[in-house]
């Protein structure tokens, strides 16, 4: 009876095994894939493939191309080389002169350098007429004029021009002030240079700010001055020896008032003090003058 038992038990075991066993494909292989679809066991190469044709085809794209080798038995020399293409030089700039005279600021008449030595020694002493100046002594000064026609006064000044219409004489402001070395009436210091009379009576030329009336709507006159002052309260209130009262040939309107202009202004020059209890007040006119700046 146990032998039969045994041998029941052995057949049981048996079937077990063989229904457990999963079936084997073609090719006798056995695996989880073996009952996939050939197409759906084949997905994971194709997508290989196509990865791999694709990186191939990047890499080539961004590959440079080769360079060109000149044919066998060429010399160096002879490989032409492409020369490059003439190029339209381009416009010279503005000299730096120019330019300076585009961007520079108004500023008022300045004095030039003085003469060289060999430039004095060249030119010629003359002794000009001096006008009489009232109520003042005229303190010699020695002229020499040079082969350009400017004048060298006291072998520190120069003044340029020929003192007519056509050329007036161009004085800067550091030789009118140059005047109060000498004249200081309250000091009882009465020597006008001659180099300051001689301009009496000459028409000049010189650059500086301008202030008109304040409540006119038009103005005759106007105070010609070497600093920024507008007549009231903005600027630096002129004194009688940077500053020139000018009476214009031409009564002109339209300046902003409150505001500083600047122009050059040319006239016949006076030198005529004008003093209140020995106190200069002011010391230089210009009449018939005209300003050569739309203001």
């Amino acid at each position: 009876m146990k032998i039969l038992w045994s041998i029941v038990t052995l057949l049981v075991l048996a079937g077990l095994f063989v229904l457990l066993q999963p079936p084997s494909g073609p090719d006798g292989r056995r695996g989880i894939a073996d009952g996939l679809p050939e197409v759906e066991a084949r997905a994971p190469e194709a997508s290989r493939e196509s990865l791999i044709s694709a990186n191939g085809a990047d890499a080539a794209s961004t590959k440079p191309p080769p360079e060109s080798l000149p044919a066998q038995g060429t010399e160096p020399e002879a490989i032409a080389t492409a020369e490059p293409a003439p190029t339209t030089p381009p416009a010279p700039e503005a000299s730096t002169a120019s330019k300076a005279a585009q961007n520079a600021p108004d500023e008022p008449s300045a004095e030039p350098p003085p003469p060289d030595p060999s430039v004095l020694a060249s030119g010629s002493s003359f002794t000009p007429e001096i006008p009489q100046i009232p109520d003042a002594e005229i303190l010699p000064s020695t002229f020499i004029r040079l082969p350009d026609g400017s004048i060298s006064v006291d072998d520190a000044w120069t003044i340029r021009g020929a003192g007519t219409p056509e050329s007036p004489y161009e004085v800067s402001w550091e030789f009118l002030s140059s005047a109060q070395e000498s004249y200081i009436p309250r000091l009882a210091e009465n020597k006008i240079p001659a180099r300051i009379a001689f301009l009496s009576g000459k028409r000049v030329r010189i650059a500086g700010y301008i202030a008109f009336p304040l409540v006119a709507q038009s103005a005759g006159e106007c105070l010609l001055m070497l600093n920024q002052w507008d007549g009231c309260c903005i600027g630096i209130p002129p004194t009688p020896y940077d500053a020139v009262e000018v009476r214009l040939a031409q009564t002109i309107s339209g300046w902003k008032r409150h505001s500083i202009n600047f122009g050059a202004i040319e006239g016949t020059m006076k030198v005529e003090p004008y003093l209140v209890e020995n106190w200069l007040i002011g010391l230089y006119l210009m009449e018939d003058a005209r300003i050569d700046r739309d203001i």
